[in-house]
């Protein structure tokens, strides 16, 4: 009878283990304001990845729409006032759609009627995850020193078609959702001012 290479068989459990467990996730790197009166403009950068069912049901046809959401949180009154005017919801929102397009095999990232390619899941997660000069609360008059917001980026499963709505209730591989952050005034400083 040939002996059993334990080594061998504990490698390939830890190979399945981890290819099963793979989750999906979105993790925040980076999120900073500028005060550029009258608006606010949020850059942030997030690190996205698709556990294989969500990728399987991007690659079969399925749009995953995210969502940016910011929130103001200081100063209080107007936060308040805010929440209260949009409802208790967020200041802003921005959703980009992210598509897989098979018959010319490349991932499309489309938001307010732009649409940009990726050949690979990778470059079209990294650019997904990335935000530059995004507009909140135009016609604010609100100074550095009063300012404090929280930004996230969430798959936004309500706005997937119906019969994924009710198979991703309870499913933690479509509960893609980085938390709140709290931004960072980015302030300039008098070399980047001169230059």
């Amino acid at each position: 009878m040939p002996r059993l290479n334990w080594r061998l068989l504990g490698s390939i459990l830890a190979l399945l283990f981890s290819v099963q467990t793979q989750a999906a996730s979105i993790k925040n790197t980076k999120a900073e304001a500028d005060i550029i009166p009258p608006r606010i403009e949020v850059s942030a950068r997030y690190s996205i990845t698709l556990s294989p069912e969500l990728e399987d049901a991007l690659r079969n046809g399925l749009t995953l729409p995210f969502i940016y959401e910011f929130k103001l949180t200081k100063p209080r009154f107007y936060a308040w006032y805010r929440q209260l005017a949009e409802g208790f919801g967020a200041n802003a929102e921005l959703t980009q759609r992210l598509s897989y397009q098979p018959l010319t095999k490349q991932f499309r990232i489309s938001a307010g009627g732009i649409t940009r390619h990726f050949a690979s899941l990778d470059e079209a997660l990294i650019a997904l995850g990335h935000i530059k000069n995004w507009s909140v609360m135009d016609g604010s008059d609100l100074t550095e020193d009063e300012f404090a917001g929280k930004l996230r980026l969430r798959l936004d499963s309500a706005q997937l078609p119906k019969t994924y709505q009710v198979s991703t209730l309870g499913n933690a591989n479509w509960q893609l959702e980085s938390g709140w952050v709290e931004i960072q005034l980015h302030r300039n400083t008098e070399t980047e001012v001169g230059q």
